[in-house]
């Protein structure tokens, strides 16, 4: 039998360290490595799904599309984009 607040401590932990490394992933000036930012964010979105946090994995999901536009090409690390993205995580971290 597994215990309840054992899984949801996992996870608090999990995207602990998964919003650490999106943080500073994003606290960069240049563009941060695609397929970092799109690990990080895919590692978050499958824990927050595991852990039926589905707020969490919708918001981690929206990460994974800026993610991936920024490696197609179709978003650039501008500083608006930065400033959304950061703002993202902060959010990510209150829920």
């Amino acid at each position: 039998m597994t215990n309840p607040l054992a899984a949801a401590d996992f996870f608090a932990l999990e995207a602990g360290e998964c919003l650490d490394r999106l943080e500073k992933l994003a606290g960069r000036d240049e563009a941060p490595p695609a397929e970092d930012f799109l690990r990080a964010s895919r590692v978050l979105r499958g824990s927050a799904l595991m852990a039926s946090q589905q707020a969490i994995a919708r918001a981690a999901g929206g990460l994974e599309s800026v993610a991936r536009a920024l490696r197609e090409g179709r978003r650039a690390w501008d500083p608006e984009c930065k400033e959304q993205v950061a703002q993202a995580i902060e959010e990510l971290r209150l829920l």
